[in-house]
């Protein structure tokens, strides 16, 4: 008889230091993911993504855990957005522009001067269009949970200051590897160069262009304020960010884990561009404190040389989408 309350009391004292550990009940899984970005650890999608983690690990109790790696440390984005769907990768915040050369469609997402303001990008993203666009994602093996942010882009160089597209006639300006962005570019009379972006700030210093076009938040986490004089507030190009999952791994994930974990993004997406809105108004003060002069050019003459490449991008993907996006409020 003492002999089996011993082993009871045993027990009992096993069990209660395994819950006292946060350890999980017995036959219950804990799933860990890794989710790799390119930006610096000090950019907000580092700051986003850190949330974004904490409010699923929160809400599955635990049960799903989301390691955020900046920088490119899983491989730049191009290596990363084929991991993810190829499923040696778990997670990707990635950009429309890579993903069009899986997927030419996101290219349309790129278009310049598509988007009004940062309202009209979300309510174009968070809704049925959005889901048109996340629809063509899944049979590259991926699913889009939702559309995080990156703003909306400016240039930079270090030659004169823009006020016009004839400002840009003949500058060598540094682009990503994307369709719409080349043909942006010679539409405004520059010389555009693709370069991947890990070699940006010494192509700068360099001279091998004369600038370049991101947002705001790149010039300063990158420094690119180091090697460029002027910027100028274009607002060309806005720039979204699909957070990727590999479809099977997601499909492995508990129902109520999926469900958190879509839910928790769409959230966060939203968050993200409000984020990103607060922080600019400090980013375009700290760009001037380091020297920089910024003009704000009127954009009716930039958007005015765009005829031409609304004209191939309906020829190549169709008007449907560019003109539902263009017709939402």
């Amino acid at each position: 008889m003492k002999k089996r309350i011993f082993v009871l009391l045993v027990m009992v004292l096993v069990c209660s230091m395994l819950f006292a550990n946060g350890e999980k009940e017995e036959g219950s899984k804990v799933y860990e993911l890794k989710l790799g970005h390119c930006g610096a650890p000090t950019h907000h999608y580092q700051t986003i993504l850190t949330e974004f983690v904490e409010d699923v690990k929160e809400k599955t109790n635990g049960g799903l855990i989301i390691s955020v790696f900046p920088s490119d440390q899983l491989g730049n984005q191009m290596e990363s957005t084929q991991g993810v769907m190829i499923g040696t990768q778990d997670m990707v915040l990635n950009s429309d522009m890579v993903l069009s050369n899986w997927i030419p469609e996101f290219g349309i997402l790129n278009l310049p001067y598509l988007f009004k303001d940062n309202a009209h990008m979300r309510e174009v993203l968070d809704g049925p269009i959005g889901d048109e666009f996340s629809a063509l994602v899944v049979p590259q093996g991926a699913i889009n949970l939702a559309f995080f942010d990156n703003g909306f882009r400016d240039i930079t160089n270090s030659k004169k200051p823009i006020n016009t597209p004839e400002d840009l006639e003949g500058m060598k300006i540094r682009v990503p590897e994307g369709s719409i962005y080349l043909q942006t570019f010679k539409a405004l009379g520059a010389l555009p160069t693709v370069i991947s972006f890990g070699e940006l700030y010494s192509a700068l210093q360099l001279k091998t262009v004369d600038g370049q076009e991101n947002p705001p938040a790149h010039v300063i986490t990158q420094k690119f304020y180091e090697v460029q004089k002027y910027i100028a507030k274009t607002n060309h190009i806005h720039s979204c960010s699909p957070l990727l999952i590999n479809k099977k791994k997601f499909d492995a994930l508990p129902e109520e884990y999926q469900q958190i974990l879509v839910s928790s993004a769409k959230e966060y997406a939203v968050k993200h561009t409000a984020l990103i809105e607060d922080l600019e108004a400090e980013q375009w003060k700290e760009i001037e404190a380091n020297g920089m002069e910024i003009t704000s050019p009127d954009p009716a003459p930039f958007a005015a040389k765009m005829t031409e490449v609304y004209a191939k991008a309906k020829e190549q993907f169709g008007a449907k989408l560019i003109d539902e996006i263009l017709a939402t409020k």
